[in-house]
């Protein structure tokens, strides 16, 4: 891709071991490295600018796969989450199969209750984030401060229609 066209915005693609993938460039870190977002993922990495190439335009009019969520019914103890409320989120995800119950899909974010049931008794995150001290139970679906910053796709993918509470 052209100097001119790696700007934060730009929708392409970026090939990662012999795969291709979309992505968004959320920023430019320096002349060789860029952030991406991957809209049918989620995640953010850091790529070369040298693996990004335009995408064909048969690719560019597919709606994004990830969904924007948030943990229903939970809220951080104090105004954000604490590194430990994170550790624990992630350590609780770990590489398995979770069944999502959706509380509601308001404003383009999709609420949801998470459960791991690989186990005998079934763990809801929310129940063990309050346990840990590291969340409350509200009974309402606040996103969290931030959202946007700390999820770049509810910068970048919209929402398809209108959505009804």
């Amino acid at each position: 891709m052209p100097e001119s066209s790696v700007q934060p915005g730009q929708l392409c693609c970026v090939t990662v071991s012999k795969w291709w993938y979309r992505v968004i460039i959320h920023r430019v870190i320096n002349d060789q490295e860029v952030e991406v977002f991957y809209p049918d993922y989620g995640n953010l990495e850091i790529v070369q600018k040298s693996w990004l190439r335009f995408l064909k335009w048969c690719y560019l009019k597919l709606p994004a796969q990830a969904i924007p969520c948030s943990l229903a019914w939970v809220k951080p103890m104090e105004g954000r989450w604490s590194n430990a409320a994170t550790l624990l989120f992630k350590k609780l995800c770990g590489s398995k199969l979770l069944v999502g119950i959706v509380d509601e899909y308001v404003n383009g974010i999709l609420h949801l209750f998470l459960c791991d049931t690989s186990t005998e008794e079934d763990v809801y995150f929310h129940c063990v984030l309050r346990d840990e001290g590291c969340a409350d139970i509200c009974g309402e679906n606040i996103p969290s401060q931030g959202f946007e910053e700390l999820n770049p796709s509810a910068l970048y993918v919209q929402p398809s229609g209108k959505q009804e509470n």
